[in-house]
């Protein structure tokens, strides 16, 4: 009896830990992306050339890099930060938002980073599959990139 009181007590202790680890995730890998966001924005206006962050929704990653031949395609930065990053496990990329435009849910989406700042904000909503979401918001004209809405 006091063996299944002592796994009771654990179990209830541990489990609301684990989504707690799952919102940490989420709000971790959203700073990630917002860093990255924010060392392009750096990066355009220190070298006065645009960078493009483009987004794989399908495959949950996203990559940085001066634009090239058409709207998601890129020259890779060769920086730690313009490296490829991937969403870890569970989590993924829900949509992506530029300017006006629809918001982009399938294949590939890009945010281009102007050195004299974007004449629209921009987001990309990630979120764990469970109903937790995050959003990292790009604001308009130069401003900095920030998380919001993270419910971990």
């Amino acid at each position: 009896m006091v063996a299944l009181a002592v796994i009771a007590l654990s179990a209830g202790l541990v489990l609301p830990r684990l989504d707690d680890i799952t919102g940490r995730r989420l709000d971790a890998a959203a700073r990630r992306l917002a860093d990255s966001l924010a060392y392009a924005r750096d990066r355009a206006i220190l070298g006065g050339r645009p960078m493009r962050l483009v987004v794989d929704l399908d495959r949950g990653r996203w990559e940085l890099g001066t634009p090239a031949h058409d709207a998601t395609t890129i020259t890779p930065d060769a920086s730690p930060l313009g490296r490829a990053s991937v969403l870890p496990a569970g989590l993924r990329i829900v949509a992506v938002t530029a300017g006006g435009a629809p918001p982009a849910t399938r294949g590939l989406a890009a945010l281009d980073l102007e050195p004299d700042g974007d004449a629209f904000p921009g987001r990309i909503d990630l979120d764990d599959r469970s109903g937790r979401r995050a959003s990292v918001v790009v604001p308009a004209a130069g401003g900095r990139p920030f998380v919001h809405g993270s419910d971990g």
